[in-house]
């Protein structure tokens, strides 16, 4: 039986399983507080939040992510000759895993990763014998004949400097690498880095393209109202016995150019609608709905938490930007996991609203978890957050609902928390629909 809380990874039936994590006590997290003297608790905490965010501003989607990641994460394993080599993404909360030989992705989380330690380097992280590092050798996937000796570990570092996750190699034997095999397995990381990169220049450019069609399209309806109301009057006034032949031509004139715009404004709205390019990055509250469920169903299940999602289904036909949406959904229902107790309800709920301003998505995320007080509250926002403990011993930085109100604006949107210590945490957002 595996302890809870930690990763299992299936293998075919004549292998072991293999079990990534490490144990609170070790958790990288609370080793923040051994680092340089030099640097203070804050600024480690703001180059935490800023690795997060950049993290976040890359919109993944974990499953498409995989598919492009699957044939290098089989060429490393190839190179290395161990048995498991993944790519871990290293949010917040957790740490996402990617296998070429599990279709889905699998989260622990973050303070029970071995990779957490790899990403606090620019370098690789090399265990010759875990069962003979004292961090290590008490661990669940290092006791047993068949457990685990060898890890390699490379940071996946951002053109910015941001180390976002690694390309990690495990054994169950002890393995010699070469520093040539490790230098191919450098490159590899890279080339996972520029997957990574490249697909964010790629979304960044389709949501500005659409963005700018939006923007025409605002334009060309600020302009249609008063050209109608020009060619209107010079109807009117055409229609009318005027002494004038001068006046006559000079109506005739602005009611003829009137419609010339008006075509023109028409010509403009018709281009760039229903472009594929736009609706390959748009998607619906029931596809959402599905993803959620896909990937933190089982999270909250290891904690015995009863986790639903409800969509209007009267509206889910209807499509939005996937815009910051996982990244927002993915850190409030983490945040939820965290601080509900076991036996508790996580329920998130989607619907379309009109405001003034426009067809907005209304999400409220609601537990009964911890709660928080005013003035805990009030620290979410700040720079500097306290350590945190979740219901199950989770550790982490109070960052993720600074993060979440941080993306949200930018998305032209609000958000409101309502929280009560034992009674639970209400967070309402509405994003604008473009």
């Amino acid at each position: 039986m595996v302890e809870e809380g930690f990763f299992v990874f299936g293998r075919c039936c004549n292998h072991i399983y293999a079990v990534i994590g490490v144990g609170l006590q070790d958790s990288p997290i609370l080793a923040a507080e051994n680092l340089s003297m030099s640097t203070t608790k804050a600024e480690n905490l703001q180059k935490e939040y800023l690795r997060i965010k950049k993290l976040s501003e890359f919109d993944l989607d974990l499953y498409e992510l995989r598919e492009q990641f699957k044939s290098l994460m089989e060429l490393a394993g190839h190179i290395a000759g161990t048995e498991v080599s993944v790519v871990n993404l290293i949010d917040n909360y957790s740490q996402w895993t990617l296998s070429a030989v599990e279709e889905d992705p699998k989260r622990i989380a973050k303070e029970n990763s071995i990779c957490a330690y790899t990403i606090r380097s620019n370098s690789f992280m090399e265990v010759q014998r875990l069962d003979l590092d004292e961090r290590f050798r008490d661990k669940p996937y290092v006791v047993g004949e068949e457990a685990y000796r060898y890890y390699l570990g490379m940071p996946l570092t951002l053109s910015s400097g941001e180390n976002v996750g690694s390309l990690c190699m495990l054994d169950t034997k002890q393995q010699q690498i070469g520093e040539d095999k490790k230098l191919a397995l450098a490159v590899i990381a890279r080339e996972i880095v520029h997957k990574l990169e490249h697909r964010r220049k790629l979304n960044e450019t389709l949501y500005t393209l659409s963005e700018t069609v939006r923007i025409k399209n605002q334009v060309a309806h600020d302009v249609r109202g008063p050209v109608h109301g020009i060619a209107g009057l010079a109807e009117s006034v055409e229609d009318e016995d005027l002494s004038a032949d001068e006046m006559r031509e000079y109506f005739t004139l602005i009611k003829n150019s009137g419609k010339g715009i008006i075509d023109l404004t028409d010509e403009i709205l018709n281009s760039g609608r229903d472009q594929e390019m736009q609706a390959s990055r748009k998607i619906n509250m029931a596809d959402l709905q599905e993803r959620l469920l896909q990937l933190y169903d089982l999270p909250a299940k290891s904690k015995n938490l009863d986790f639903k999602v409800f969509v209007n289904r009267e509206k889910d036909q209807l499509k939005f930007s996937r815009r910051r949406v996982l990244s927002i959904f993915g850190n409030l229902i983490s945040n939820s996991i965290k601080f509900t107790p076991a036996g508790g309800r996580i329920e998130v709920h989607m619907d379309f609203v009109n405001t003034e301003t426009g067809k907005q998505l209304e999400v409220l995320v609601q537990d009964n978890g911890k709660g928080m007080s005013s003035k805990a509250l009030e620290n979410y926002f700040e720079d500097v957050s306290e350590l945190s403990s979740g219901t199950g011993g989770e550790k982490g930085f109070g960052l993720g609902l600074k993060l979440v109100n941080e993306l949200v604006h930018e998305l032209g949107g609000s958000m409101k928390i309502a929280s009560e210590v034992n009674k639970g945490t209400k967070i309402s957002i509405l994003i604008p629909v473009l």
